[in-house]
């Protein structure tokens, strides 16, 4: 796990279909990680945030559609 002395000013926090994605830059690529109740949090990269961000979405999505839950 990283972890950074100085938390980063551009930490940006959506929410999708209930859980939430924590965005920010670093340096490069922008980081989404996505935080599920008792489960291990999901890191994804990408090089914008959009795409991170869509990453972030659709991963939600898939997960909640193979666990039978409706969305």
């Amino acid at each position: 796990m990283m972890t950074d002395p100085s938390p980063s000013q551009d930490v940006n926090l959506v929410d999708h279909q209930g859980y939430r994605i924590r965005l920010c830059s670093s340096g490069l690529d922008w980081m989404a990680l996505v935080e599920w109740p008792d489960r291990q949090p999901t890191l994804m990269m990408a090089p914008e945030r959009e795409t991170v961000l869509a990453k972030a979405r659709e991963w939600i999505d898939h997960q909640l559609a193979s666990d039978g839950i409706p969305q």
